[in-house]
């Protein structure tokens, strides 16, 4: 039998994982990437900005030390360096990932594809190509999200793809939109220099984030310089010689910005250019519309990752391009809505999984553990003294419900948590964790559930 032909249309985090996986079945993929191999996260989104954050949090960390903060710091020759590296880490991992694919003898088409029926897809690069497809897999990723009042240039106004080839700090740098794009970008500029100034038209920055994890990062971002005006847009934007002059409406009245940058970050929106229609394809506003099989409307067809409903994580994309290449592939698997961790990597760091304060109040009656990093001996340490590890489980069978932590590692901690997630609060608490490390903070908070957390004086015990 000739192997199964399976077309699949973007080669981001999804898309890619989604060819390998296919081809690990015994198909024949062929890969279809308008741009660059790895997607938005790879090339202008996950991987570059982590990767001058991670310089950035060097930086913070030489500050903010007993030791190097006495060596002067002069961080206008950084950025170029920082730039640098960063573009070798994304060619580097760009890379990676075509070996990989070829590797799996997986084919890859670089063009513009569009559907043209259930079975049919064109490629468009420089000349018209028909390739027929017994599946295909949709991975179109999103697009930044605009405001109608305010165009990006590409040089004063700015969106997060231009913010990663900048060659210069702003002096000053207003970002709209407090979600975790804005806040890391606030992180790194901040860091670097600029004073930057956060504008969010919601109550508070980060929304749907454990709230006590928000109010205290919020307290730190504003202790480093950073500021934030939530309940706040901007009105009207002036240009002149030397930046932007902006109007700000806030809840204490209107406000006037000078800012040399005018960083827009008001999230992404699903990438929905391709004829959805020729194939019977449904999608509404929020994305193109799948079962838990990750099957379109149309079947035979998948649609995975920022595209469709749900949330935009390149984790949860890779999922969904494992579980659609398996269903083009005769297997049954079923997209059961995991948990999912996030991690937003600000400093210090916010990682969060399973529910929040709030949601865990609604199904019933619950427990909660605090333990902070200032009494945990790797922290102090490190000079990582700041956040809190917080620990919600169920007050009638012990289980574990949500884990929400700001501070040090909390993006390795995290992965440690998504373990622990429904299980009996009592299991991981008798685990033994070596000394000195930061998961023995993870303990602790567990065992500060009962109020039982060994390096915690009872006076002490937040909200005890």
């Amino acid at each position: 039998m000739n192997p199964k032909r399976i077309v699949i249309i973007g080669g981001g985090p999804g898309g890619y994982v989604a060819a390998i996986r296919a081809a690990q079945l015994g198909a024949k993929p062929i890969l279809i990437e308008k741009d660059k191999i790895g997607g938005t996260c790879l090339n202008r989104g996950c991987i570059p900005t982590k990767a001058l954050l991670h310089d950035a949090k060097l930086l913070h960390s030489l500050k903010g030390s007993p030791v190097f903060q006495l060596l002067s710091f002069d961080t206008s020759g950084l950025l170029n360096p920082m730039m640098e590296r960063k573009k070798k880490v994304v060619e580097e991992l760009v890379k990676g990932v075509e070996i990989l694919l070829e590797s799996h003898r997986v084919t890859i088409k670089h063009g513009q594809a569009d559907l043209l029926n259930p079975n049919q897809v064109v490629l468009l690069n420089g000349e018209k190509e028909i390739i027929d497809a017994d599946t295909i897999i949709l991975a179109p990723g999103s697009k930044s999200k605009g405001l109608p009042n305010i165009t990006p240039d590409s040089n004063m106004i700015i969106t997060s793809d231009e913010a990663l080839e900048i060659t210069q700090i702003p002096r000053e740098m207003v970002i709209i939109g407090g979600g975790y794009i804005g806040v890391e970008f606030a992180t790194l500029f901040n860091t670097l220099g600029s004073r930057v100034t956060v504008v969010e038209i919601l109550e508070n920055i980060l929304p749907g984030l454990e709230g006590e994890l928000v109010r205290n990062l919020r307290r730190f971002l504003e202790r480093d310089g950073v500021k934030i005006l939530t309940q706040s847009s901007v009105e009207e934007i002036q240009y002149g010689e030397n930046g932007l002059r902006l109007t700000v409406k806030t809840p204490q009245g209107i406000q006037e910005i000078i800012a040399e940058k005018l960083l827009m970050a008001v999230g992404r929106g699903p990438s929905l250019e391709l004829s959805f229609s020729k194939a019977g394809i449904e999608i509404s506003p929020k994305g193109i519309k799948v079962n838990r099989r990750m099957e379109t409307t149309a079947p035979g067809i998948y649609a995975i990752g920022d595209a469709i409903e749900g949330i935009m994580l390149a984790h949860v994309a890779m999922e969904q391009g494992m579980v659609a290449a398996e269903n083009a592939m005769g297997l049954h698997r079923k997209w059961e809505s995991p948990l999912i961790p996030l991690c937003i990597f600000s400093h210090p760091e916010v990682a969060s999984i399973g529910l929040t304060e709030k949601e865990a109040k609604a199904k019933g009656e619950i427990k909660i553990g605090r333990f902070p990093f200032r009494s945990n001996p790797k922290a102090v340490i490190s000079g990582e003294t700041d956040g809190l590890i917080k620990v919600i489980a169920s007050r009638e069978n012990d289980t574990l419900l949500g884990v929400h932590i700001i501070g040090s590692e909390a993006s390795v901690l995290i992965s440690i948590a998504s373990t622990m997630i429904g299980g009996k609060l009592k299991e991981f608490a008798s685990l033994i964790q070596a000394h000195p490390t930061i998961p023995e903070a993870l303990k602790e908070a567990c065992l500060d559930v009962d109020g039982l957390a060994i390096h915690l004086p009872k006076p002490l015990r937040p909200g005890k």
